[in-house]
């Protein structure tokens, strides 16, 4: 599935922001570099970004600007893993994963995860609610990431769902050129994790909306 894009121009007048607004937040690392993505058009070159990440990444800016500074802002989007204790049941209430993933991660994630247990059950509930993969799919997924030896690979790699003669397996790596598959498993999903962390980093960030209606 191709990734829908929007314009640097499209992005400022939707969200009412300046041009140098836009690349301050770059500089201050609240925008990846890799999210700047320059097409060909045809009056030149144009800059696209990511439609669904950066309309998040921008609304989570704008939300929590008031209340913390750009550089504590850049310091949660991309520093270590949060320490976080967190229940399934609290992840939903903080709206932070639908009812549905909730149901998919029970069977194997029972009491309290940490930030990497919360990332994979984000990263798969966003697959859910977008409707690109059935509840049995994302409980393949769910299993073996929450299984994962390798803790930095679900924040770091890449998450694949494969096919297989009616078989599903879901793979985790860290350089999706180097991997090569039989012709005969087809590839159903594949996961960015660093996009993925960073989506859910950005809801961590804190919401003067939400504060306001308490």
């Amino acid at each position: 599935m191709e990734e829908e894009l929007i314009s640097k121009k499209e992005l400022l007048e939707l969200k009412g922001i300046s041009y140098g607004t836009l690349y301050r937040w770059k500089r201050k690392q609240l925008i990846p570099d890799e999210w700047f993505i320059k097409r060909s058009v045809p009056s030149g070159q144009e800059t696209f970004f990511p439609r669904d990440l950066i309309l998040e990444r921008v609304d989570s800016i704008l939300n929590s600007k008031e209340e913390t500074s750009l550089d504590d802002l850049a310091k949660v989007l991309y520093g270590s893993p949060v320490e976080m204790n967190i229940t399934l049941n609290e992840l939903v209430e903080r709206k932070m994963i639908s009812d549905a993933a909730r149901s998919a991660a029970e069977p194997f994630i029972t009491g309290p995860t940490d930030y990497y247990g919360a990332l994979t059950v984000f990263s798969i509930g966003r697959e859910i609610d977008s409707g690109d993969i059935s509840l049995d799919d994302a409980g393949t997924m769910i299993r073996s990431m929450a299984a994962a030896e390798d803790r930095e690979m679900l924040r770091q790699g890449v998450t694949r769902l494969y096919r297989k003669q009616g078989v599903t397996f879901c793979a985790i790596i860290s350089d999706a050129s180097k991997v090569s598959m039989d012709v005969s498993s087809k590839l159903v999903l594949e996961i960015s994790m660093p996009r993925a962390a960073a989506a859910f980093k950005a809801k961590l960030l804190p919401n003067k909306g939400e504060e306001e209606d308490e």
